[in-house]
């Protein structure tokens, strides 16, 4: 008598079932399904608590019809101050830390805006820091995760959003890297803007 087999493909890979009764043979170790491999990338992030990179960011703007391209430094603290500074072609300082957005350009005065007075600010934060700080917690609230990843250490997260509110502002994000280091982020907005940065290691 055959014993029938159910075949979960999307999350694991094809499963033999032995009958306890034939003589044991050695197990094949099994991929972890998507979302537990976007966990385990998450956290193999977060467990580097300083970066400095540089990047080159180019956005796509529904509005305009030329791409606009800047150049700069990416740094990283933990647990939660994230810097971008902007070199070319014009200065201007992004700093996200605690509760707080700070933007400077140039010379101006800085302005600051608290990260709670805004759900477009707070989904922004929590998807440029929550995977810097290795919170799987904080981008499972906003986001469904899922990840594939070569075997030579390059991967791939894809973040959907989770909620209708997340969704009036973000359709996409794509996050690629290797190891514990992300190379590449890709948000495309709502409105179709597209944001990509490319982060040299």
């Amino acid at each position: 008598m055959r014993t029938p087999v159910r075949f979960r493909i999307r999350l694991f890979p094809i499963i033999a079932i032995i009958s306890a009764s034939v003589i044991t043979q050695p197990r094949a170790e099994t991929a972890p399904s998507s979302s537990a491999l976007a966990n385990e990338i998450v956290k193999r992030i977060g467990a580097v608590t300083s970066r400095e990179n540089t990047f080159h960011e180019t956005r796509t703007l529904a509005a305009l019809s030329k791409k606009l391209e800047s150049s700069g430094i990416l740094r990283w603290r933990a647990p939660d101050t994230l810097e971008k500074l902007t070199l070319s072609p014009r200065r201007e300082d992004l700093v996200i830390s605690g509760h707080d957005v700070m933007l400077t350009r140039g010379n101006t005065a800085t302005h600051r805006l608290d990260i709670s007075s805004s759900h477009a600010l707070q989904v922004l934060t929590d998807t440029l820091r929550a995977p810097l700080s290795g919170d799987n917690a904080l981008l499972a609230r906003e986001y469904h995760l899922s990840a594939q990843e070569d075997g030579k250490g390059l991967w791939t997260l894809t973040l959907i959003p989770a909620t209708e509110e997340t969704a009036k502002y973000v359709r996409k994000v794509v996050i690629k890297g290797k190891l514990n280091a992300i190379t590449d982020l890709e948000i495309e907005q709502e409105n179709g803007d597209l944001q990509s940065i490319s982060i040299a290691l």
